[in-house]
């Protein structure tokens, strides 16, 4: 352990005791001896200005009581190990948000990186150790990104300009509800005023937006869990169907141990796997599906099989030359 890491737990010791602390206690907390201890009390004393006192009585150390609930270390002080997180954290939120928040951060960037250099950890050795593979992601402006969260915090009405998959362009009103990190995409669960009901917007998808001064439509937690945990994936919606499928041997242990959905049932039938979880909308399972074959099996319902089913006849003629 560090001086610096010494400097942040002994902040935490004295604001957590009403009471002084035995210089006994601190070394065991900080894990050195006494000595070590003695010397980074004085050096937080004298280099920070912090208001540490002795007591004979008590034979402890403490804040001063007048100061101790001013008194906080300047400036940023965390731990190795919680710099380290941090500094991986924004190491992926460079990767995964593609530099949407780059430049808002860049000065606790640059703060974290020294702190890091002054104990002696190399920070370009994460662009060397870690590796990020993102696939399928869409690119979204920083612009859009820093609309759609200050509406959302704000509780304001956003105007936006939104082209659909099929290329469609329509101007909507939308009532934020939820930002969204899905499949390396980001979305917006939102209430939409045109349509009067709750959708999800893909921020790539966005071509132009304004926030209003009108507040947000106030949408009950209990509609939105109704709403949203009901479907699969990202299609949201009432269930309306259960899924029941069957996945053999081979893989079946792996998806056992995975996690389809928040209402998944899952039991075992000799070596084979039965899942089984309620759905709004088929389109994305259909993808999931498909990914497995031919090690899984649609038990129900019929319609979802039979959706499978074409789909791979759509395929299998695509390829043959018949379609």
């Amino acid at each position: 352990m560090d001086k610096f890491d010494r400097f942040q737990l002994l902040h935490q010791i004295f604001k957590a005791h009403r009471r002084p602390v035995a210089i006994r206690r601190l070394a065991e907390k900080l894990e050195c001896s006494e000595k070590t201890v003695k010397r980074t009390l004085y050096q937080r004393r004298d280099c920070l200005a912090a208001p540490i006192q002795y007591f004979p009585e008590q034979k402890g150390w403490q804040y001063d009581g007048s100061a101790n609930e001013l008194f906080e270390l300047p400036g940023l002080w965390l731990t190795s190990d919680e710099l380290q997180s941090l500094a991986l954290l924004m190491h992926s939120m460079e990767n995964f948000g593609k530099g949407l928040l780059r430049s808002e951060l860049l000065v606790i960037d640059q703060q974290i990186d020294r702190l890091l250099k002054a104990r002696g950890i190399d920070r370009s050795a994460f662009d060397q150790q870690i590796k990020v593979l993102p696939m399928a992601g869409r690119q979204i402006t920083n612009h859009t990104f820093i609309a759609v969260s200050e509406a959302l915090l704000h509780k304001k009405q956003l105007e936006v300009q939104y082209l659909s998959y099929s290329q469609q362009k329509t101007q909507r009103t939308l009532s934020p509800i939820k930002l969204v990190y899905y499949r390396e995409n980001w979305y917006l669960d939102a209430w939409c005023h045109l349509r009067e009901a709750m959708r999800t917007f893909s921020l790539a998808r966005i071509e132009r937006l304004q926030t209003t001064r009108q507040p947000a439509k106030v949408v009950p937690h209990e509609k939105q869990k109704a709403h949203f945990e009901q479907s699969y994936g990202l299609f949201a919606g009432p269930a309306k169907q259960t899924a029941t499928l069957r996945f053999n041997a081979e893989i079946a242990r792996e998806i056992s141990l995975q996690s389809w959905h928040p209402q998944q049932v899952g039991e075992w039938d000799g070596d084979n796997y039965l899942l089984s979880f309620p759905y709004s909308d088929e389109r994305e399972l259909l993808q999931d599906i498909l990914r497995h074959i031919p090690n899984i099996y649609v038990e129900a319902p019929a319609q979802l099989r039979k959706a499978v089913h074409k789909r791979l006849q759509a395929g299998l003629e695509l390829f043959s030359g018949k379609g």
